[in-house]
């Protein structure tokens, strides 16, 4: 596909470059950082702890003791985190609240150990584009076999929810947790989860390029990065 990445997306930037640029908007020196939901730090590595003071993981998976990105790992439920008050200047979350339980008392948490003025970053598929329309409709099961012909291990696909995915229900949640929305980013990435099919990958282009056009087909699009301030 590479032809059709060339013609179509010279200079691509693509998800991952884009939350870390808006991480990087607010990460200071001496700060202090939560990764919520670090797990093992493979798949998404990064240099935070080279500028923070401390980068705190939180994460129930034990594995999350050898992520490599951080200064110190918690073993812990994102509802219920033994952390206190105001501690941390900024936090952020990639790709774990669609796999939420109970995402409002999460987002109570998240709020609780943040000082005030801090930001969360929340980086997450939006549920209505048809990525996440198919994931919903299909077993878990199906996730990991999918994945894994796209070169992911089975350990890093884990079940999903689906209920704090969307901008409404972002927007409805941090404000009841006491965020103020200060940025709601919803785009289209190339469709590189159709790579095996060259007539489908054209299909996804196409898509992505009407959605990317038209405002009104912002809640179509598959990536949904939310700026939350602590007030």
């Amino acid at each position: 596909m590479g032809d059709l990445d060339r013609r179509f997306y010279p200079g691509y930037e693509d998800e991952h470059a884009r939350f870390d640029r808006a991480v990087r908007r607010y990460l200071r020196e001496g700060m202090m950082v939560l990764d919520a939901g670090a797990g093992r730090g493979v798949r998404y590595p990064y240099d935070y702890a080279r500028i923070a003071r401390r980068v705190v993981g939180a994460d129930l998976n034990p594995a999350i003791a050898r992520n490599a990105n951080l200064t110190d790992a918690v073993v812990a439920d994102l509802a219920a985190l033994p952390l206190r008050d105001g501690t941390f200047d900024l936090a952020f979350s990639k790709y774990v609240f669609e796999h939420l339980d109970r995402p409002l008392r999460v987002m109570h948490e998240l709020r609780r150990v943040l000082a005030p003025g801090a930001h969360l970053l929340v980086h997450t598929p939006n549920r209505w584009h048809y990525v996440a329309l198919s994931a919903m409709a299909t077993p878990a099961s199906f996730h990991r076999w999918f994945n894994a012909r796209r070169g992911r291990e089975p350990a890093d696909t884990f079940p999903t929810r689906y209920r704090a995915n969307d901008r409404r229900t972002i927007e409805r949640i941090a404000s009841a947790a006491g965020f103020r929305v200060a940025g709601l980013d919803l785009f289209e990435t190339k469709p590189d989860y159709l790579f095996f099919s060259r007539v489908l990958y054209r299909a996804g282009i196409a898509y992505e390029r009407a959605v990317s056009r038209w405002a009104a087909l912002a809640d179509l699009r598959v990536q949904l990065i939310a700026d939350l301030e602590a007030v």
